[in-house]
């Protein structure tokens, strides 16, 4: 008897070991896209700005009193920015508190037919609840009523979709986009030819951040603006548009962009045409720890200071709207369902860009200025 009970406690060791082993290799394993591991990723929950809105603890998430796997999709516009990697940061860091949440992650790659099948996929799999960022508004409202229609949570981020949805959480592109157009309007002493380097067309940021910059400028009859182009959100159109714009206008004051890779194409273009001695003004938006530092350096005048990290509220609204939890804040909007928006950031101006680098997203350094 005495030799079985010591070959149970063996047993039950080796198990235990083997149970500890998986466990660890588990917190070791990394994520997709961002390469993270779960270690990682609960250290840098603690770094992220708004995990006071729908707070959770951690640990296993009980829906109608019984643990049992949640399987979240999340379909991402595409993963060609970094800002669209580290929402997903953010989200995988949520995930990571809770060992009963598993997250299937799709890339859109900023392609509405690619992005559609991506949210059928999803469906098919099964899936209790849909995160989305879309790539585009209106394209993407089919897919937004195949989540409704099936009876799950759709949770929208950053770009907004005129569909029913469970919830729609980001900041006012709005208002942030009028905190720089002030900055702007300020600094040019309300005169001034501009040019506006947009989002991607069609896109609710690009509309949004247009608009706020309109809201401002209607009041300084003085500031015209010279053209109008879409950047994409990223640098080589941004280039292409401000070469066009350098050779059409012989006098631009500031570029408004909608985003930092748009305002270093800007400057690269500018370089190229030997125009840095005009000092042309830079105002962009996006919030990168390399814009900020960007602002620092005098590259631009202000960045809006608009962050990714609410991929971590977005699966918090999943699981409170799974457990039938009441979502403080929530409202009716201008689209159909509800909105829950985020607090505005300050803009990131010289005076206090020492502040806010290492508090926006992203590790890369900014490219050189090539006007220095």
């Amino acid at each position: 008897m005495k030799k079985r009970t010591t070959i149970n406690i063996i047993k039950n060791l080796i198990l235990l070991s083997i149970v500890l082993a998986a466990c660890a290799a588990y917190a070791q394993q990394r994520q997709p896209i961002t390469n993270m591991t779960s270690e990682d990723l609960l250290k840098f929950y603690k770094t992220l700005p708004l995990t006071n809105i729908l707070p959770l603890s951690d640990g296993p998430v009980e829906i109608n009193g019984k643990v049992n796997k949640l399987t979240i999709g999340f379909s991402q516009t595409g993963f060609n920015h970094p800002w669209r990697v580290a929402m997903l940061q953010s989200l995988q860091a949520e995930a990571a508190r809770h060992p009963n949440i598993q997250l299937i992650v799709t890339d859109g790659h900023v392609d509405i037919a690619k992005q559609s099948d991506d949210i059928r996929d999803l469906l098919s799999r099964g899936v209790d609840a849909v995160i989305m960022s879309p790539v585009e508004s209106a394209g993407l409202v089919p897919a937004a009523r195949s989540v409704l229609q099936n009876k799950l949570p759709l949770i929208v981020l950053d770009r907004d979709v005129p569909a029913e949805k469970t919830l729609f959480i980001g900041q006012s592109n709005v208002t942030m986009a009028e905190q720089v157009a002030r900055r702007a309007a300020e600094e040019l002493h309300g005169q001034g030819n501009v040019v506006v380097i947009t989002g991607l067309k069609g896109s609710s940021p690009a509309v949004d951040r247009n608009k706020g910059m309109e809201n401002v400028f209607k009041n300084y009859p003085g500031i015209k603006i010279l053209a109008r182009g879409d950047g994409q959100w990223i640098r080589e159109p941004s280039v292409k548009l401000m070469d066009d714009w350098l050779t059409a206008f012989p006098k631009i004051d500031a570029v408004f962009a909608h985003a930092e890779e748009s305002s270093w194409g800007a400057e690269l273009a500018i370089a190229r045409a030997n125009r840095c001695k005009e000092g042309i003004k830079q105002y962009t938006f996006d919030g990168s720890n390399a814009g900020f530092q960007s602002v620092k350096a005098g590259t631009f005048r202000a960045d809006g200071n608009y962050t990714p990290f609410i991929g971590d509220i977005g699966l918090r609204a999943v699981i409170y709207t799974l457990a039938d939890k009441e979502i403080p804040g929530k409202e009716k909007y201008e689209n159909p369902g509800y909105a829950l928006k985020l607090p505005d950031s300050p803009v990131v101006v010289p005076e206090n860009a020492d502040q806010w680098i290492g508090k926006g997203w992203g590790n890369f350094a900014p490219p050189p200025d090539p006007c220095r």
